[in-house]
């Protein structure tokens, strides 16, 4: 038995260690799983495996890993913020028309949240400037709104 093999098992476990390190900075919890393979590859090692049993046991644990210990981890840790950005903000906004609508066609513009839009009526009432709307949806750059009474 040489010096490597002897101390093979901790080439692995600083494999392990590396990724565990390495997990902070790359999202996903794959470097996770790769780690969770090291630390079998380590133990078979440790326990005085052959190179093939070390590759098996870390090909299997990762592959455990990924497939139960990820999803899990994912769920947990990525949830959704909550926060809305961008258009989906714009949606329950409130705003008032800056540009007439014309019963017909539906279409005017608005000022929501500051900045001006070209939007569209859900309804053929005819909507004047300095009317309170509500965004319903954004469509491209065309915000769909509702007329509030008041």
């Amino acid at each position: 038995m040489d010096t490597f093999d002897f101390f093979q098992w901790h080439w692995w476990a600083g494999a392990a260690i590396v990724l565990l390190i390495a997990e902070i900075f790359v999202p996903g919890f794959f470097l996770f799983c790769l780690s969770m393979g090291c630390i079998a590859a380590s133990a078979a090692a440790a326990l005085g495996g052959a190179a093939t049993a070390q590759l098996i046991s870390f090909s299997v644990a990762s592959l455990i890993a990924f497939f139960t210990l990820r999803p899990l981890l994912m769920k947990r840790m990525w949830k959704d913020s909550g926060v809305l950005t961008n258009t989906e903000a714009l949606v329950g906004q409130r705003g008032r028309v800056t540009q007439d609508f014309e019963p017909g066609l539906r279409l005017g513009r608005v000022s929501v949240a500051g900045d001006d839009w070209r939007a569209e009526c859900t309804s053929d009432r005819a909507l004047r400037s300095g009317d309170l709307i509500e965004v319903v949806r954004v469509d491209s750059n065309t915000l769909i709104v509702k007329a509030i009474e008041g």
